[in-house]
């Protein structure tokens, strides 16, 4: 019994960490968008991942849902200094995940 449980609990372990480090659902961070690394997301870095967590996506079977209504680098960069801070992308997450309850009629 005692083995049966620590297996349970090894397995469900590696299941959590497993879907921790998918990227490809919910919203991803901004350490994954700022790939070199230097505190901001450049236009460059955001359309590469952009698009290859799209394509990642679609691969899988799983393309992303009103895909054409996600946020641009525009609406990000509210400063439009060319670089999205990490205060900038957070707002924005937060703005995107206000606008879509909205239009779900959450709010």
């Amino acid at each position: 019994m005692k083995k049966s449980f620590m297996f349970l609990v090894l397995v469900s372990l590696i299941s959590l960490s497993v879907y921790a480090a998918d990227t490809t659902r919910g919203p991803i961070g901004f350490e994954a968008y700022d790939t070199n690394k230097d505190g901001v997301i450049a236009q460059e870095e955001f359309n590469a991942v952009k698009t290859k967590r799209m394509s990642a996506k679609a691969e899988s079977g799983m393309p992303m849902r009103n895909a054409a209504n996600s946020p641009d680098f525009a609406y990000f960069d509210t400063n439009k200094d060319g670089k999205i801070t990490k205060e900038e992308f957070q707002a924005g997450q937060l703005k995107h995940l206000q606008e879509n309850r909205q239009n779900r009629g959450m709010n």
